[in-house]
């Protein structure tokens, strides 16, 4: 948040909102630094995101999907910030994403995997928007099932369904042997 806004007091907001705040926030932070590279950039998109929801909150919840028309005003905002900083996201791009991921921090060969990586996210780009967040959250940001469920206002058979779907498409493109492997849809895991 810059110095020139203030930043909305806590205290005085409605226990719901600040519970929705608390429990969301973290990851909408992680999701927006994937797509803007920058910690305070992706800080002051996601308190704009929180701002306009405070603003409507009584509306927001009063909707049939609170958590979902959340995660579309989170991707806007994201977006949206992305353009005001001349940042190219006609639509929010992927690729950028592959030198931050769990693969790549955890691999004995950069290289090699930055690669895979690459080809990955160029294959992620032919998925379906909820394909490509459900992706994104759960094996580029490591948020468990039931978390992805609960940030994309979804159920986590739908968040299984889509892996299953997008892993499946993925497979055609980028080879039937090399998306996912390893991965499992088991929330346990």
């Amino acid at each position: 948040m810059t110095e020139d806004r203030p930043r909305t007091r806590m205290t005085h907001l409605r226990p719901d909102f600040v519970d929705f705040h608390q429990t969301h926030r973290p990851i909408y932070v992680r999701y927006a630094e994937s797509f803007l590279h920058n910690r305070t950039d992706a800080e002051e998109a996601i308190d704009d995101a929180m701002e306009h929801l405070l603003r409507r909150w009584d509306m927001v919840q009063a909707g049939e999907n609170p958590t979902a028309y959340a995660w579309g005003v989170v991707k806007n905002k994201v977006r949206d910030y992305g353009r005001a900083k001349r940042r190219r996201l006609p639509t929010i791009s992927i690729e950028p994403a592959a030198f931050d991921t769990v693969a790549l921090r955890h691999t004995s060969d950069p290289i090699h995997q930055l690669i895979e990586s690459l080809a990955l996210f160029w294959a992620l780009e032919t998925l379906t928007e909820r394909q490509r967040d459900v992706l994104v959250l759960r094996y580029l940001q490591d948020v468990p099932p039931a978390i992805v469920a609960e940030t994309l206002g979804i159920t986590q058979a739908t968040v299984r369904s889509t892996i299953r779907h997008a892993c499946a498409r993925l497979r055609q493109i980028y080879g039937p042997d090399r998306i996912m492997e390893g991965q499992t849809d088991d929330p346990a895991h």
